[in-house]
């Protein structure tokens, strides 16, 4: 355009030129009008001299914020990868112009934040895990397609697997039991919970629980989508065993106090009959019936003395006691009743046989019954010896008898209330069945141990053991 020079009188051609948006620079030509019009190529040239003095200023300024702008990208670049890898995040610098402005925001934050809540999901999931490997109840997750997705240890143990096998296979492979399978099924065909009671084949008892869930919502609605089947074994072998202890109980006692009961309404039937006058017939009759009553009075007396000791309402008087003591005095309570039944009691005790903690009074009642059973159950001229050996932090003492024996399928239970072998067997020989139920429980209040081996025919063995008292 042209303009007045002030004072000079001459017309200028002023050209500006402005080059680049980010403002870099400007240039201010000014040539005499007359002189430009006058010749068109002085215009040209200094054009053209405007366009290599911006093209010379504007390279190395644009190469310049190009290296700064590539190197705060590669720095946000580091720290995201950085993030996504769950490192500890390295905090970008500020941003070199406002349009990356925005972004390094962004990313600032997200390094400040995210490491946070991926903590505490981490520390959530462990204590997921946690909860999951110290459940005794078994605890699947199984997917819509009916893959297993999760299985804690108790739920290994349970379904005897391992989750390397079971994870991400079918759960008809898993599972393996048509209850368990038929369960599923039947949830997936009325989604909500279902129980079924189920006895597997190795006696053991479940009791399993499954029912729905989502993992999932619908973007739009929200609503749940019950995707996921939450399936919970309970282990209730435990509890059914005491079930039918409980209704053995009531049966045995039923029965044990029945037979007493019977016999003494026949005898009072007899005597009402006529047999008072039949003074020897009476006084038969009355003997039986004082028997019979010492018969329940023991039972009830044994019961009882049985429940205190199982509820924990027997104090023991622990103190160091002399094995050697604890054996001479069983035997001299029961020697006369051996001598009956030409029955030879020996005694094996080793010298120096160190002390051990018990209640005398309790452990007298132990091996008196063990030696009782044992003179029961053993023919004439049978032997029983009775031992006691030191062996680690404990001291073992041994009934053994030359008797009859007990079955093998008998032995887990002779430590049970009413347990009593073949009258058959036995030569009629019973007692309440109660004696060692409460041998055991003594023995266990002691921190003791008590077992038995036998052999039909040849005798048993019964072992108890008491701590050492140091």
């Amino acid at each position: 355009m042209g303009m007045m020079i002030p004072g000079s009188g001459k017309r200028i051609l002023a050209v500006f030129l402005v080059w680049l948006a980010v403002s870099l620079g400007g240039l201010w030509l000014v040539l005499s009008r007359d002189g430009c019009l006058a010749n068109a190529a002085c215009v040209q040239k200094a054009i053209g001299a405007a366009a290599v003095f911006m093209i010379i200023t504007a390279v190395p300024v644009i190469l310049f914020l190009h290296k700064k702008t590539s190197r705060h990208l590669h720095q946000l670049t580091t720290t995201i990868q950085q993030i996504t890898q769950g490192q500890p995040a390295t905090r970008p610098p500020s941003s070199p112009g406002p349009d990356l402005q925005p972004l390094t925001q962004a990313v600032s934050q997200l390094a400040q934040t995210l490491p946070g809540q991926i903590n505490q999901l981490s520390q959530r999931e462990k204590q997921l895990a946690a909860v999951l490997n110290f459940l005794t109840d078994g605890v699947l997750i199984i997917d819509k397609s009916g893959m297993i997705q999760l299985m804690n240890p108790a739920a290994e143990k349970l379904l005897e697997t391992k989750s390397q096998y079971a994870l991400k296979r079918p759960y008809a492979e898993v599972l393996r039991h048509h209850q368990l399978i038929e369960l599923y099924r039947q949830c997936q065909q009325a989604p909500q919970e279902h129980t079924a009671a189920i006895e597997m084949g190795n006696s053991l008892f479940l009791q399993a629980v499954i029912t729905p869930f989502s993992l999932t919502n619908k973007a739009q609605t929200g609503e749940q989508i019950k995707d996921s089947y939450l399936l919970i074994l309970q282990d209730l072998t435990h509890i059914r065993r005491l079930e039918t202890i409980r209704r053995d109980f009531i049966s045995n006692i039923s029965h044990e106090l029945r037979t007493p009961l019977s016999s003494l309404r026949i005898i009072v039937e007899t005597l009402q009959d006529g047999a008072l006058d039949d003074p020897p017939a009476a006084l038969h009759f009355l003997e039986r019936a004082d028997n019979e009553v010492d018969t329940m009075t023991q039972m009830v007396e044994e019961l009882l003395e049985l429940s205190r000791i199982e509820s924990g309402l027997v104090p023991l008087r622990l103190s160091p006691t002399a094995v050697s003591d604890l054996l001479l005095f069983s035997v001299e309570r029961l020697q006369k009743q051996a001598q009956r039944s030409q029955i030879h009691i020996q005694l094996d005790i080793p010298a120096h046989l160190p002390p051990v903690l018990a209640d005398a009074d309790r452990i007298h009642q132990v091996i008196s019954n063990l030696l009782h059973n044992a003179i029961k159950f053993t023919p004439a001229n049978g032997t029983i010896t009775l031992s006691a050996k030191a062996k680690n932090n404990e001291v073992e003492i041994i009934v053994a008898d030359t008797g009859i024996g007990i079955p093998q399928k008998d032995l887990p239970r002779v430590f049970e209330r009413f347990y009593k072998t073949d009258p058959a067997r036995t030569r009629g020989q019973s007692g309440t069945g109660l004696g060692l139920a409460i041998c055991r429980h003594i023995v266990q209040n002691h921190n003791g141990r008590i077992w038995v081996k036998s052999k039909e025919g040849k005798g048993s063995t019964f072992t108890f053991t008491l701590p050492i008292a140091h």
